[in-house]
């Protein structure tokens, strides 16, 4: 997605959460999926330079693979041993990156997340300097799964993503300083889409109403600007028609006001009949009355939803 969409309008967040890595803070990076939270991580860690001596990044979505992914990039750097992990004897004594991984990965992927937190503490502790665990996703984190994750804070620094903060684990959270990922503002995805434009060499009819419908379309959320593009970018011309066709889940959603109207519309023909079968006038004409305010609304209702 990043040579697409790339960190641009990210400046100020990727400096923020250097700084704060820098301070030794506990961080999670908040927003919406596909915000690009993951892609600020990466370049916030890679600016952050000599103030980040050891790190462990773990991309797995799940508790317990975030466990065994920390367990295996340990071995690899020879933090944790054969021992601690409860490998077989054969492998005690051997330095941990000359141990071949998928010959142990199903005996470490055993081990439930107590065993795992109870080897990689002391691993942690001993340390030549404090790591950084890097986390992709701690949002679907267990008030169970927290009191593990608490356990690594007294000995890691750890940045984290979640797209959503749980109410279950609030514990966590209160230990972490909340950076915000918000979506691109109208001018960046301006910038993105035009950048994109050139270097595809897109034919476009309407170039305006191109980046307009991106803009709205996405959401300010680059993965869906990403989606938007790479799509289009599979066309080499570009109208009107195919550019009213982009939709996107991220982008402006529109309510569905059909099944209100045919109701409407029901009983508006309902109170007509029913004047016309009792005789009672008055109930006829406001029938008529509303039969033209309904076909007068509903010009304007379709219109304004860009039907």
């Amino acid at each position: 997605m990043d040579n697409i969409v790339g960190l641009i309008g990210r400046d100020e967040v990727v400096a923020d959460l250097v700084a704060e890595i820098r301070k030794g803070k506990h961080v999670v990076l908040t927003g919406s999926v596909g915000i690009g939270k993951s892609s600020v991580l990466k370049a916030a860690l890679d600016q952050a330079g000599s103030h980040v001596d050891l790190i462990i990044r773990l991309h797995d979505h799940q508790a317990k693979g975030q466990f065994v992914e920390m367990a295996r990039q340990m071995l690899e750097l020879d933090l944790v041993t054969a021992k601690e992990l409860e490998l077989p004897v054969k492998f005690h004594g051997i330095v941990g990156s000359q141990i071949d991984w998928g010959e142990i990965k199903g005996q470490v992927n055993r081990l439930n997340m107590r065993d795992l937190t109870q080897a990689v503490i002391p691993a942690l502790a001993r340390a030549p300097t404090k790591p950084i665990i890097a986390v992709d996703d701690l949002t679907t984190l267990t008030p169970t799964q927290m009191a593990f994750w608490l356990a690594i804070f007294e000995h890691a620094q750890i940045i984290g993503c979640a797209s959503e903060k749980k109410a279950g684990v609030k514990k966590l959270w209160w230990k972490m300083r909340e950076v915000q990922v918000k979506p691109l503002p109208a001018t960046v995805i301006r910038e993105i889409v035009k950048s994109y434009v050139t270097a595809k060499g897109i034919l476009i009819e309407s170039p305006e109403q191109y980046i307009s419908h991106v803009i709205k379309q996405s959401g300010g959320i680059p993965q869906a600007i990403y989606d938007m593009l790479d799509e289009s970018g599979k066309e080499r011309i570009i109208d009107k028609r195919k550019v009213r066709e982009m939709r996107h889940d991220a982008g402006v959603q529109y309510l569905d006001f059909t099944p209100m109207v045919m109701i409407l519309g029901a009983l508006i023909v309902s109170m007509r009949y029913i004047g016309m079968g009792t005789g009672d006038k008055t109930l006829y004409i406001m029938g008529g009355m509303g039969a033209a305010l309904f076909l007068t609304l509903r010009f304007f209702i379709f219109k304004g939803v860009g039907r």
